[in-house]
């Protein structure tokens, strides 16, 4: 196989792995979260936008290539889990994470500094 068709199949895999017998898409929700907290999730998306912005530059080796197609690959699948738990209205309240505590600090610190930067632009009376 071509290695352009590789990468094509890497990102159609997803579509097709929720028919599999035993698909189960809180396993798959639980499974990105697992191996994605929040601070990852950033810096793949910095990178993919540096990306963009260099387009038709040589910047990346292969293995980030790799990488990044990896992670698009398993965005897909987090967001495929996310519609068919919704559209087949699964209960998810049992969903246990292993980064929830990790995500949450970063939640706390991105609060914080949004609290900090909303006091000094509030307009003066």
């Amino acid at each position: 196989m071509k290695a352009i068709y590789a990468k094509l199949l890497q990102l159609d895999k997803p579509f097709y792995e929720v028919h599999e017998e035993g698909y189960d898409p809180l396993k798959a929700i639980v499974n990105f979260w697992d191996h994605y907290p929040l601070v990852t999730i950033r810096e793949y998306l910095y990178a993919f936008d540096l990306k963009c912005k260099t387009l038709g530059t040589a910047t990346e080796s292969k293995l980030e290539a790799v990488q990044q197609t990896l992670f698009l690959a398993d965005i897909l699948r987090a967001l495929m889990a996310y519609f068919l738990t919704h559209s087949r209205q699964i209960d998810t309240t049992q969903v246990k994470l292993s980064t929830l505590d990790l995500n949450m600090e970063e939640i706390r610190l991105t609060k914080k500094i949004n609290d900090f930067f909303q006091s000094i632009n509030q307009p003066k009376p």
